[in-house]
């Protein structure tokens, strides 16, 4: 089984991602939102958010659906941390080339 951490989960584009993935069994979904608000909204739609550190390790594959002013940072905490052959996928990706 596949393991996503969604990044930016409570967010628009997370919103949309987790709504079609989460009832997917061929993927065992994490879901990251650092805001006390956004982490509500999940709660509130039966999602559990899950620690940055704890996703990044369990992850094979990362979905950054983050403002791009975040990407820079968020890029650079989790990279140390992602498993051997993890994949990131980014939203924006020119967004990295641009600051």
């Amino acid at each position: 089984m596949t393991t996503i951490a969604l990044f930016g989960a409570a967010g628009k584009m997370g919103t949309r991602i987790s709504n079609n993935l989460k009832d997917a069994l061929e993927y065992r979904m994490l879901y990251v939102e650092p805001d006390e608000r956004g982490q509500t909204r999940m709660r509130e739609r039966g999602l559990t958010p899950t620690p940055q550190e704890e996703a990044v390790g369990e992850a094979d594959v990362v979905i950054l659906a983050i403002p791009d002013i975040y990407i820079r940072s968020v890029a650079a905490d989790i990279v140390p941390g992602l498993k051997s052959g993890a994949m990131v996928i980014c939203l924006v990706p020119a967004a990295p080339h641009g600051r």
